[in-house]
């Protein structure tokens, strides 16, 4: 019995591939294989679709077929040998993206797939950049959304029903999550490919289930088998596969290609691998009914606390009669917690017109909001932006960015801005901005200083700035307030975004003096207005001396050696 069901799965497979792609329908004759058949459907498309609707084998059929070539993607939906159908379906595409929405609930057979080449001149040879197959046999009521920009594709997915279920999902050779079987079905899932991340909650029953078309029918019963897994080639492995369920009730959560985090109550046989390259390997099995919660972490931090670091660079191009200006928003989770979700916003140069982005983004009235699912420890990811700032009439193009990582119910937040000369007959302000900086050794820890710098807009307009501190040797940052950009070499740097007129900014933070004497350190303020006027840097300095204390470090270098003549009063009376 299961061989029949397996030839006439296939052979629905091979009619559905057919008609999807040969632009051919077959339609019954009068009497239709004499099923009851009621159609309710709401449809409308920005594009003309291959839209196929007919009567075959005593059910009803509908497929539509959509392509964008500017993004390599493909969408495919299908209906097959169906009693009843109700679906709402939105369709769009464009030179940024596809979109597509889909509400279906019938009874019948269903197939819906995904395909996203790896560039839009790539070959189907080629490993896909994301790749989806879902297909049900029986009653089922679905929801899904795919949202395709750029070079990233996200799709959300719900589903419940019961019959014959089969799907299984890719991100290139990074991810796959998959499950199959006969019985009872629900599922949540979000996919986003390019934070690498995976949500899914699933409840499966095992129970047999009538399989019937073209006048044949039998009972179906097939376990369930279901699995999620990550691949970082040559680097680690994170998998878990289940097989002859007869239940299951599971979440998993997989946030980038190091981290995976799963509620599992089975009731059959698991398996859990882990594989690094740092010489860690797992392999557990369980058979039986358990109930597991696991938490696999692959990081490696560069800072130990929750850190965000925002990075932009920016360049003019000239196209024909337009100015654009091309930003790269590079984002950077540099701490050890992974922040969820992270936040983005650009504020765009006065006058700049938003052209394309590579990320799905939110437009506002003065800029643009990107929503990222993640960021682990030690990932980067890059967001390009273009804008038509041709109407631009400063002497500098000033853009600024702020991000914000989510952490335990707060947040860190993390800003930067790019200034291209756009005017090259451009001259500083000068006294615009002030700076003034103070120390002083904690009476409490007497090798720890504590730094205050004050920034002050003494200019008309607001500005932006970029503030410096190198410390001097022997010096290390304990604490920062607000917290810093960067901080390498001894070198800590803060940006400010928003400096209105008049307003002051305060700038906090300790450090560790490893030996005693005397430390001397400089502050650089460096600013421009946003409207694109330069400003002239400012500077303050600093001067603090630690007494002796327990343990402190031999100071580096050559000392004067203790002679042990005493005090200057006992040598020369």
């Amino acid at each position: 019995m299961r061989a029949l069901f397996i030839w006439l799965a296939f052979g629905a497979a091979v009619l559905l591939a057919l008609l999807s792609f040969s632009g051919f329908s077959m339609a019954a004759g009068p009497d239709g294989g004499g099923s009851s058949i009621t159609v309710s459907e709401k449809s409308s498309a920005s594009r003309p679709v291959l839209n196929l609707s007919g009567s075959s084998f005593g059910g009803f059929t509908k497929i539509t077929v959509l392509w964008n070539p500017a993004t390599g993607t493909a969408t495919r939906e299908s209906y097959l040998y169906g009693d009843s159908l109700r679906r709402e379906s939105t369709m769009g595409v464009d030179g940024d993206g596809t979109e597509m929405a889909v509400s279906a609930e019938f009874d019948g057979m269903a197939r819906l797939g995904v395909v996203k080449l790896s560039s839009p001149n790539a070959t189907p040879q080629g490993t896909p950049a994301f790749e989806a197959s879902e297909s049900y046999y029986g009653s089922f009521k679905i929801d899904e959304k795919v949202d395709d920009c750029g070079s990233s594709i996200a799709s959300e997915r719900s589903v419940s029903g019961t019959g014959y279920v089969a799907v299984n999902k890719k991100v290139g050779d990074l991810l796959r999550t998959h499950e199959a079987g006969t019985g009872s079905y629900e599922s949540e899932e979000r996919i986003d490919t390019y934070t690498s991340y995976i949500a899914k909650s699933v409840s499966l029953s095992a129970e047999p289930e009538p399989f019937g078309a073209a006048g044949i029918s039998a009972n179906l019963s097939l376990p369930w088998r279901e699995g999620v897994a990550s691949r970082k080639e040559g680097e680690s492995y994170i998998g878990e596969e289940y097989s002859g369920l007869t239940r299951l009730d599971k979440t998993t959560i997989v946030r980038g290609l190091g981290e995976m985090e799963t509620e599992a109550n089975f009731s059959g046989t698991a398996r859990y691998r882990m594989i690094s390259s740092e010489e860690l390997e797992m392999d557990e099995s369980y058979r039986g009914d358990y109930a597991i919660s696991r938490n696999v972490e692959l990081l490696q931090p560069s800072v130990r606390d929750p850190h965000l670091s925002v990075e932009k660079d920016g360049t003019i191009v000239y196209e024909g009669d337009r100015t654009l200006a091309r930003y790269v928003i590079t984002l950077e989770n540099d701490g050890g917690k992974t922040l969820e979700p992270v936040l983005v916003r650009d504020i765009f140069p006065p006058g700049g017109v938003f052209v394309r982005s590579s990320l799905k983004h939110t437009l506002t009235s003065d800029g643009a909001n990107w929503s990222l699912t993640h960021l682990s420890p030690g990932d980067v990811r890059e967001i390009e932006l273009v804008l038509d700032v041709t109407e631009y009439g400063g002497e500098e193009l000033v853009n600024r960015v702020v991000a914000f990582g989510g952490i335990d119910g707060s947040w860190v937040s993390a800003a930067n801005f790019s200034a291209v000369e756009i005017n090259w007959l451009s001259c500083s302000s000068p006294g615009a901005v002030f700076i003034s900086k103070a120390g002083e050794v904690d009476e409490a820890v007497g090798n720890h200083v504590l730094y205050s710098l004050e920034v002050e807009n003494l200019g008309d307009r607001p500005l932006v700035a970029t503030v410096t501190d190198r410390l001097p040797d022997g010096m290390r940052l304990i604490s920062s307030s607000p917290a810093f950009a960067s901080y390498e070499d001894g070198v800590i740097t803060w940006n400010l975004i928003d400096l209105a007129p008049g307003k002051v900014e305060t700038v906090v933070y300790g450090a560790e003096a490893l030996w005693s004497g005397r430390f001397v350190n400089i502050a650089e303020v460096a600013a421009r207005y946003v409207d694109g006027s330069s400003i002239e840097p400012a500077r303050a300095r600093s001067v603090v001396e630690v007494d002796e204390f327990e343990g402190e470090r031999p100071r580096p270098g050559w000392q004067p050696p203790a002679w042990g003549l005493g005090e200057a009063e006992e040598i020369w009376g």
